[in-house]
């Protein structure tokens, strides 16, 4: 088991670089950004990737750094940077100027890593650093390489929400792993955004109605960075395959599994848990993400996940769990042309949360993870986790296909960002309900 009080060792013999595409863009290609864009213009994805010592057998540096330049030449608007039109709204400048590379070595095995269960210490395998406050020199994507004294690699990313939601994220890198195995190549140059039309305010519909999903924050300029009110702490825990046919039964009985997703269950049961430690302010308001079955589209990075705005008209701690759970499905009200409409209102100048305006649950069960192969292997785990959540907090559910069952099911990990205050209060409530165990928590 790895100490916590050696963190700041367990990483070392850090080194910057940056990877550009290789082939220019152009000198005046720039890329839109949307309502939807711009709403999530604090958040920042923060992601590692852990691959064992055979997926790294062979693999150096320099084939790593050499594959991003054909597979930068697909996703150019990762390597721009972001500017101002005279009104004040942002896009970006297609620039070439290269996403940043950051190579590192660890004293500890990946085994090793993940056996400390401590979600906290990948921080140390994520170089992160937020957008601004000179928006021309920021890079939207770091990517750290971290070599395993066993061999074994990781692969941390920071990624700026500006420029598309986890589902581009994760598709985008699934596509460097193609050109790392070879399996793409050079290609043409494709354009995805029009040079034209920044301009584009919008008056409101008549009668729309405001997003509830949707919280105006105070300006924040040029550094992109969501301001908290409370401190916030991220921990997760791990759902095995039997825990989650468990859990799903317990609540549904045989009868009713296939009626309700697991991931609305779960919500459910979260919703509940977490509204107990609120001490009578519970929330009535929770904001579901889920993936748009249309999107990503092959080679475009966007902002498309389906949000969606749930309110509970009585009391959430004394609700029974199936009618929570079916509130969940049937009244889900999908916002995203009211956000695309107020961000567009005043020209995309004014501030915005999505994550944490209300409580938030992010539905990642579709995303394919680990679709990134190193040598024709998948990587040993997958760790997601959102930097700037709101003061409301957020519910990150992850699939966890190491831990398959025999029912079909596969495990799931939570990840969870809330006040530092209700943090205690709510592992309470899950052992109490028997979702983990002492030790199954991740600090």
């Amino acid at each position: 088991m790895v100490s916590c009080k050696d963190d700041q060792n367990l990483v070392y013999d850090i080194k910057l670089s940056s990877a550009v595409p290789g082939r220019p863009t152009g000198s005046d290609v720039i890329h839109e950004l949307s309502g939807m864009d711009l709403a999530m213009k604090l958040p920042y994805l923060k992601g590692v990737y852990f691959f064992s010592s055979q997926a790294c057998q062979g693999l150096t540096i320099m084939q790593i750094k050499g594959s991003m330049f054909y597979w930068l030449n697909d996703y150019y608007t990762v390597c721009g940077r972001f500017q101002r039109t005279e009104a004040g709204r942002p896009y970006m400048k297609c620039s070439d100027s290269g996403v940043r590379i950051v190579e590192a070595r660890c004293s500890k095995t990946v085994d090793e890593w993940l056996e400390t269960r401590d979600c906290s210490l990948d921080n140390l395998l994520i170089y992160h650093s937020p957008i601004g406050p000179e928006l021309f020199f920021s890079p939207s994507l770091y990517m750290q390489v971290t070599k395993f004294k066993c061999g074994g690699m990781s692969l941390g990313i920071s990624w700026a929400h500006v420029i598309g939601d986890v589902f581009s994220a994760s598709e985008c890198l699934n596509s460097w792993g193609q050109f790392l195995a070879g399996v793409k190549s050079y290609g043409p140059l494709k354009l995805t955004k029009s040079p034209t039309g920044l301009e584009r305010s919008k008056s409101p519909s008549v009668g729309t109605k405001e997003p509830v999903s949707l919280k105006q924050v105070d300006p924040v300029g040029d550094l992109w960075v969501t301001a908290n009110n409370r401190k916030m702490e991220t921990f997760s825990f791990h759902l095995s395959a039997s825990q989650v046919s468990q859990l799903h039964s317990r609540i549904w009985g045989r009868s009713g599994l296939a009626k309700i997703p697991f991931f609305e269950s779960l919500c459910a049961i979260m919703w509940q848990c977490i509204a107990k430690g609120k001490d009578g302010l519970e929330p009535q308001v929770v904001t579901l993400c889920k993936k748009d079955p249309n999107n990503p589209k092959d080679g475009i990075l966007s902002n498309s996940q389906i949000i969606s705005s749930v309110k509970a008209d009585s009391s959430v701690v004394d609700a029974d769990l199936k009618e929570l759970a079916t509130l969940l499905v049937d009244q889900a009200t999908e916002e995203n042309s009211q956000i695309e409409e107020a961000v567009e209102k005043d020209n995309g100048v004014i501030d915005y949360v999505v994550y944490g305006a209300n409580l938030t649950f992010v539905d990642l069960e579709e995303t394919n993870f680990y679709g990134l192969e190193w040598n024709g292997h998948k990587p040993e785990a997958v760790h997601y986790s959102i930097q700037g959540v709101g003061d409301e907090g957020a519910v990150m559910v992850l699939p966890w296909p190491k831990d398959s069952g025999t029912d079909g099911n596969i495990g799931r990990i939570v990840v969870v960002t809330l006040p530092e205050n209700e943090v205690v209060k709510l592992r309470f409530e899950l052992r109490k309900n028997g979702l983990v165990l002492e030790d199954d928590i991740d600090s």
